[in-house]
C-alpha cells in the first residue's frame, strides 16, 4: 500500500514539473529562423539590406536570437521586428533604436543586434505571428520576412 501511495506522488510530481518546464519550452513545430531582404528591381538585383536569425516560441512569448543587419555598400536601413496576434500588434523594436540608421559604407557591413525579446504575456493565447521587415531607405525599399508560431518556415517576399 505504502509502495503505491508513493509510486502515485512520484507520478504527480513528475507531470507536474513535466508541465511545468513545457510551458517555457520553445514550441517545436513553429519556424526557429528567418531571413528578410531588400532586393534592387523588386529581386532581380543587387541585395541591398537584410536582416537574419533564429527564433524561440515560448508558450505567449517570443525572441528572435541572435539578429544580425546588413547593408551593402552605399546602402542604408534600418529593421523592425513585430510581434502579432491576428490583425492586432502585440510588441515591437526597431533597431537602431532612435532616428538613425545602419550604413553600409563602401564595403558593406554587417551589424550585431542580438537577441530581441517579444512579450505577449499580456494577451491571451499571446504572440502568434512575427513579421521582420527591413527598410532601404537609399531607394526606399522594403523586404519582409512573415513567420507564424503554426507553419514550419517563415515566408520572405519582397515590396
Amino acid at each position: 500500500m505504502l509502495r503505491r501511495r508513493m509510486a502515485r506522488a512520484g507520478v504527480a510530481i513528475g507531470m507536474l514539473a513535466v508541465s511545468i518546464l513545457g510551458l517555457s519550452s520553445p514550441a517545436s513545430a513553429a519556424p526557429t529562423s528567418f531571413v528578410a531582404k531588400a532586393v534592387h528591381a523588386s529581386g532581380a538585383g543587387r541585395l541591398a539590406v537584410q536582416a537574419t536569425g533564429g527564433l524561440s516560441w515560448y508558450s505567449r512569448s517570443v525572441t528572435a536570437t541572435s539578429v544580425r543587419f546588413f547593408a551593402n555598400a552605399g546602402e542604408c536601413g534600418y529593421v523592425s521586428v513585430t510581434g502579432w496576434q491576428g490583425s492586432t500588434s502585440i510588441d515591437y523594436a526597431v533597431y537602431p533604436s532612435g532616428s538613425g540608421y545602419y550604413c553600409g559604407g563602401t564595403t558593406g557591413k554587417w551589424f550585431n543586434i542580438g537577441n530581441v525579446p517579444l512579450d505577449g504575456s499580456r494577451v491571451s493565447g499571446g504572440i502568434t505571428e512575427v513579421l521582420v521587415i527591413v527598410f532601404d531607405v537609399t531607394h526606399a525599399g522594403q523586404g519582409y520576412a512573415e513567420c507564424y508560431r503554426s507553419g514550419s518556415t517563415c515566408a520572405s517576399y519582397q515590396w
